[in-house]
């Protein structure tokens, strides 16, 4: 899929890729607006190489554990239904090969409380050459 960024596409500052980095060539990230999944409003970030979308990220944030969990699970049971058994699995780890690439859920401490993720990765950026 070829990305014409649209207004409401948000490139990453320079600060957010000296914190997230650019490992492949000609990668540009974009922070691209909230979207309703599981009846929630996940925050969503696109990976690009040359204008050819490779990963779909999408993230919610919460104050605690116990907010988070109940979501992170629901995300789990979607993710396990749609696609079966995960491929890995550890303590807030969980992946899925697919025949396009691959899923990965994965919830994460920060600052505020937890993270949940969602990456959707193409396997096209195989292809893709990184940086040194």
């Amino acid at each position: 899929m070829l990305l014409k960024p649209s207004a409401g596409f948000r490139e990453f500052s320079s600060s957010e890729y000296a914190v997230m980095g650019r490992t492949l060539e000609d990668e540009t990230n974009y922070h691209v607006g909230p979207e309703i999944f599981l009846g929630r409003t996940w925050n969503i970030d696109l990976g690009t190489v040359a204008g050819s979308v490779y990963k779909i990220a999408a993230y919610l944030e919460f104050g605690s554990k116990s907010e988070a969990n109940p979501v992170a699970m629901e995300t789990l049971l979607y993710c396990t239904e749609r696609l079966g058994k995960s491929a890995e699995q550890r303590m807030g780890f969980f992946a899925w090969d697919t025949v396009d690439g691959n899923v990965i859920l994965q919830t994460a401490e920060t600052a505020e409380g937890l993270a949940i993720n969602l990456f959707q990765t193409s396997r096209a950026v195989r292809q893709f050459k990184r940086n040194h």
